[in-house]
């Protein structure tokens, strides 16, 4: 069931997405009752700079204007066993329908744009709706943070451990990193899920998101931290700081969703793009575009309504590891960019 819409906009939690219910249920003093089909939640972050000050921008490479539009929309499914995840990102310039909305004028109207503003045009609300629309998935929780936030959860979360084959430097994000392995605090984080250097541009940065969600993530899950109610609770409270739940998702879901997740492990977590049939799309007032490949995008979000594995859904994808085209990697997999 989709939930009424938050109050408060969002930022760049990319790297939440898989520990976006990261709680401890275990204090609720009952187990939740899963769905029987699994649960949807719904990670969304904007470009809002609210709350940063003239050194964080600075530091971060963040000073320029905000649209109040999502830069990060990922939807992370949870299993009803608890057993299995998969996180889609869908790509903030996906060309899809928006649900029926006011643009302001009283008028209902329903027209297609952009998904990233879909945000802007009705807040998180019309942007549940309109990717419940586009997917055909009940969104049961919604989860948000500012770039503020992000970097504080990142920090609360111990940093996170990326790697590229060749240097990534982009005088935009402020990213600087040689070949091989960083361990990267909460700015460097930031830098990095932000930055657009490559051929690709946004559907690269989709990538990066993933990666340093299966980065953090797996270093937890390997740890126990769902399990160990001692160790989730310093960190559910550091890392909560810098999310915003929508009005229909509480801290007790939040702990239930991270008890109901406390035997995942990495290579059970699946990761995918939704599959695209263009990255350069004619939109016309809206300019170029992401279409997604309709036929490919249906079975994928249908096995995730079905809560079964991605993986069946599309394997395809050129030269190997993952990309755009639907190919689905397990969390174990994802190694250097």
């Amino acid at each position: 069931m989709a939930l009424s819409p938050p109050t408060r906009t969002l930022a760049g939690g990319a790297c939440l997405a898989v520990l976006a219910g990261s709680g401890y249920a275990w204090a609720l003093g009952t187990a939740p009752r899963a769905d029987p089909g699994g649960t949807h939640i719904l990670v969304v972050g904007s470009d809002s700079r609210a709350g940063l000050t003239a050194a964080d921008k600075r530091r971060w490479h963040a000073g320029g204007a905000a649209c109040r539009c999502a830069d990060v929309i990922m939807v992370v499914h949870l299993s009803a066993d608890g057993e299995r995840a998969a996180v889609v990102s869908l790509p903030r310039d996906s060309y899809v329908p928006f649900a029926r909305h006011d643009d302001g004028d009283g008028a209902a109207r329903v027209h297609s744009g952009k998904l990233n503003a879909a945000l802007r045009h009705g807040g998180p609300g019309l942007l549940t709706r309109t990717v419940e629309r586009a997917t055909g998935l009940d969104i049961d929780h919604y989860l948000q943070a500012r770039f503020k936030g992000f970097v504080r959860a990142v920090d609360a979360l111990g940093g996170a451990t990326v790697c590229t084959k060749e240097r990534m430097r982009d005088e935009h994000s402020g990213i600087d990193l040689t070949p091989g392995r960083h361990r990267l605090d909460g700015g460097g984080a930031l830098k990095y899920v932000r930055t657009r250097h490559s051929g690709h541009g946004d559907i690269d940065r989709v990538r990066r998101q993933q990666r340093l969600v299966a980065g953090i993530a797996g270093r937890h899950l390997a740890a126990g931290t769902l399990a160990a109610p001692e160790r989730l609770d310093a960190l559910v409270g550091e890392v909560a700081r810098g999310l915003r739940p929508g009005p229909g998702t509480s801290v007790a879901d939040m702990l239930a969703l991270a008890w109901q997740a406390r035997r995942l492990k990495l290579r059970n977590v699946e990761f995918a793009t939704v599959p695209l049939e263009s990255i350069s799309h004619p939109a016309g007032e809206w300019g170029s575009a992401v279409k997604w490949n309709e036929a490919r995008a249906r079975a994928l979000f249908d096995r995730m309504e079905q809560d079964k594995k991605l993986a069946p859904a599309d394997e395809r994808g050129p030269r190997g590891g993952f990309d755009w085209t639907g190919r689905v990697a397990p969390g174990d997999r994802m190694d250097c960019d």
